[in-house]
């Protein structure tokens, strides 16, 4: 059976509640009610959410939603939309609060159980081809993407909103902290060429700091290489 209606989980004194769609069977040991798959909900509101969940307790470790999956060839939950607007297809809002008494709390939490997993925590691709969009943004402070994937792989830190990183990674000082720390050692590779007389493309500003041949140079926007350190 299909059912087009909403529904309202979790309000009510008697606890969960299970419920899907389909041919009835008998409730098993477990608490739940087996039924028929495919269980499908539709809706066509533009004002109305084709379902909704209240989970109207104020205490206890229990969700409004519990899903779970003990099938290893697929995944427990699939979501697909179809966004054009400002909208994720996964959109999750934390309602905090003022004091920061919810410091141990986050928009999103991932726990990779079981010792030994190889799990990825956050996974992102493009099946299809490379995306023009961004992979990753983090914004926190007013103007500026505090970090920054690009679709080409260029990765930008402290950069203005909405820029182009400069280079494959592209570090802005935003404060008296140093733009860059290392505590350790720090290897630079030698640079890539076309062909062995060829240092880094000219700078329009600033400049280069490479390695070759185990000595350091600089090579300033004027395009002079300056041996900094003898092999």
């Amino acid at each position: 059976m299909t059912v087009g209606r909403r529904l309202f989980l979790g309000a009510f004194t008697a606890g969960a509640v299970t419920v899907a769609t389909g041919s009835e069977a008998a409730a098993v040991d477990d608490e739940y009610t087996q039924y028929a798959a495919p269980a499908a909900f539709y809706g066509a509101s533009p004002t109305e959410y084709v379902v909704k969940i209240n989970y109207a307790a104020t205490s206890g470790d229990k969700a409004a939603l519990n899903v779970t999956s003990v099938n290893p060839e697929s995944s427990a939950v699939y979501i697909s939309g179809a966004e054009r607007a400002q909208r994720g297809t996964l959109k999750i809002t934390h309602n905090g609060y003022a004091d920061g008494s919810d410091h141990g709390a986050s928009g999103l939490s991932i726990n990779l159980r079981k010792e030994g997993t190889a799990a990825q925590g956050i996974f992102v691709t493009a099946t299809d081809a490379p995306t023009k969009g961004a992979l990753i943004v983090l914004r926190n402070n007013p103007g500026v993407e505090d970090f920054v994937v690009k679709g080409s792989g260029r990765t930008g830190i402290g950069i203005g909103v909405g820029a182009t990183p400069g280079g494959q990674l592209h570090v802005v000082q935003r404060s008296e902290a140093p733009a860059l720390l290392v505590e350790g050692t720090a290897r630079l590779d030698g640079a890539a060429r076309l062909d062995d007389a060829a240092e880094p493309a000219k700078e329009a500003g600033g400049g280069s700091l490479f390695a070759r041949g185990g000595a350091l140079y600089w090579k300033g926007g004027n395009g002079k290489v300056t041996l900094l350190a003898q092999a």
